[in-house]
């Protein structure tokens, strides 16, 4: 009777390694990556209320109300006022009124270096109390 032998397997690709390869390259990725740091809005927010429920009503008189255009045009309480003439108007009616908060809205579909700028200017025009928000 002739017994049978077995093959020996000659070929396949050692896996041993793989992981010890595999680790490798992601410390390589890893350490060798640059991350890029976003910049965003430098912005002082108040701090929180301790009332969750507590809600303030201002007066009609305390809010100017600005408004962007998705062409980049200001409006101050409905009125269209130039981009170089914006600080000298909230500088005058935060002068008359300390209270007065500014309600700035933008346009969705405006861009985002208009909002940028013109909050730019409300800060320079010393208004403090701003309030954002997008339509």
């Amino acid at each position: 009777m002739k017994i049978a032998r077995k093959r020996k397997s000659l070929g396949g690709i050692p896996t041993a390694s793989m992981s010890d390869v595999a680790f490798l390259l992601l410390v390589f990725f890893l350490s060798t990556t640059k991350f890029d740091i976003k910049k965003g809005l430098g912005l002082v927010l108040p701090p929180a209320s301790t009332i969750a429920d507590k809600k303030v009503k201002l007066k009609d008189e305390n809010i100017t109300k600005v408004w962007i255009n998705r062409d980049g045009l200001v409006a101050v309480n409905q009125e269209e006022v130039p981009l170089n003439q914006l600080e000298a108007t909230i500088r005058n009616l935060v002068k008359n009124n300390p209270d007065m908060v500014i309600s700035l809205k933008t346009d969705r579909k405006s861009k985002y270096h208009h909002m940028v700028s013109v909050l730019d200017k409300l800060q320079a025009s010393g208004a403090e109390k701003i309030s954002l928000s997008t339509n």
